[in-house]
């Protein structure tokens, strides 16, 4: 059901226009923008009679052809008018961009009911109102007034336009992709339930994440989640934990917010990663979308600076994690890559005068490492000794590489703007960077989570 709202082969935007201040052009420009899209676009505004190079059409009525998604951008009072011509002409499939609706009062919630009724009576689903669109990036689809993210395996559910867009700059500043995202608005009608199953039987989907501030049938949603979670990492960030923000969720979409406790065990027990900020959310998503799971819980630390791992062993602490000892015979295997003031212990600082090769080679040491799951490199990228600023980097993902990948790595850089040097090459090599201890420890701990809950 939800999937023909990804892969449609003629979209109407009603309310497409040439006014760069106004939504009905950045959307009209995000579709036509993508040299990839199949999808055949039809601008509506009776005012223009072409709109971006594209002949513009009075009313959907008048477009020759079977249209397959029409988006609204339309003040909200000439909606329902859309929609009576929307099912008109037999459209199954209809985002509602306008706002004030249902998240304005109780007049709106029921406008909504009776343009659902309208569509749902006429075989049509409806996404939104109040919303910023979706995007299907694996077809070149950006049917949003948000701006194209790059594309990647992670697929995102919101009910917050506004804060899914800060997700996807913030996964886009740390090289994470998308293949999906829908923003539901008001959830008048499809909701957080239909788009899971979809992102369940997507075969681009690897990482599920949803943003969430109300559930409609929490059993369903719930036995959904179970499901998803099964299969794919679904990593989950709720607002409106408290009253404040109970009442804030309410004021945004017109919702009541689900009651965090019962939602709190609901998500333990499905399997799924709940995460309570920005921040986890994103190293959740970043961890699953790039890593392996590890066998166990013992970690190998190796940094140029002392005060990381000192920060990382805290963190791993509380988190669950395992420091090895290492044995005799590992000592003396990278012995030869230490300088000789270097104690060979965990965490192993190799103090400021490591360079790239010495990297390179204990990583791939630890990596080769029977007695260690997990492998973290910490460094500060240095500006002394003629060492360049990507040498630790590349040494890191040489070792990585050639072992096959097999362990998960949690590479911690906080160098600030110095980190822009290793961005590019952790892009182009699917990589992630951690940019603090504490976020490679918790990064470490729910992969390790999810590997015990796999194994039960």
């Amino acid at each position: 059901m939800v999937k023909q709202f990804f892969n449609p082969k003629t979209i109407a935007v009603i309310g497409a226009t040439a006014d760069p201040k106004k939504f009905g052009n950045a959307v009209t420009m995000n579709l036509l923008e993508s040299k990839n899209l199949q999808s055949e676009i039809f601008p509506v505004n009776p005012r223009s009679d072409s709109i971006l190079g594209l002949k513009s059409y009075p009313s959907i009525l008048d477009i020759e052809k079977e249209i397959d998604l029409a988006i609204l951008l339309v003040p909200a009072k000439a909606v329902p008018v859309i929609i009576d011509q929307c099912v008109e002409k037999k459209v199954k499939r209809i985002i509602i961009i306008s706002a004030g609706f249902g998240e304005i009062n109780e007049e709106g919630k029921k406008l909504e009911r009776e343009m659902v009724s309208k569509a749902q009576e006429a075989g049509a689903r409806i996404i939104g109102p109040n919303c910023v669109g979706i995007m299907n990036l694996d077809i070149g689809l950006n049917a949003s007034f948000v701006l194209t993210p790059i594309k990647g395996n992670v697929s995102i559910v919101t009910q917050s336009g506004s804060f899914g867009a800060a997700c996807l700059f913030e996964m886009w500043w740390q090289g994470l992709g998308f293949s999906k995202f829908a923003n539901l608005g008001n959830m008048a009608d499809v909701n957080l339930t239909d788009l899971l199953e979809y992102f369940k039987n997507d075969d681009v989907t690897e990482v599920v994440c949803i943003y969430l501030e109300s559930v409609i049938d929490g059993r369903a949603f719930y036995n959904k989640m179970k499901e998803v979670a099964s299969i794919k990492p679904t990593v989950i960030l709720k607002g409106g934990r408290t009253s404040a923000g109970m009442k804030s969720a309410n004021s945004h979409t017109g919702s009541i917010a689900t009651d965090y406790t019962s939602l709190k065990a609901a998500i333990k027990q499905s399997g799924a990663t709940l995460c309570e900020g920005l921040m986890d959310y994103i190293t959740a998503i970043k961890a699953f979308s790039f890593l392996p799971l590890p066998k166990g819980k013992r970690v190998g630390i190796l940094t140029n600076s002392g005060g990381s791992a000192v920060l990382f062993s805290d963190n791993a602490e509380e988190f669950g994690l395992e420091i090895v000892e290492f044995s005799e015979d590992f000592k003396e295997k990278i012995n030869p890559f230490l300088l000789p003031l270097v104690k060979k212990v965990n965490p192993l600082d190799m103090i400021a005068g490591a360079n790239g090769e010495a990297y390179y080679n204990v990583t791939k040491a630890m990596l080769e490492n029977p007695d260690i799951d997990i492998v973290v490199p910490c460094a500060v990228i240095p500006t002394f000794f003629e060492m360049k600023p990507d040498e630790h980097f590349l040494g890191v993902i040489k070792a990585w590489n050639e072992t096959g990948r097999k362990k998960p790595i949690f590479p911690i850089f906080m160098s600030g703007f110095l980190l822009e040097h290793v961005k590019g090459i952790a892009e182009e090599e699917k990589t992630p960077i951690f940019m603090s201890p504490k976020e490679a420890a918790f990064a470490a701990k729910i992969l390790l989570d999810r590997a015990k809950k796999l194994q039960k």
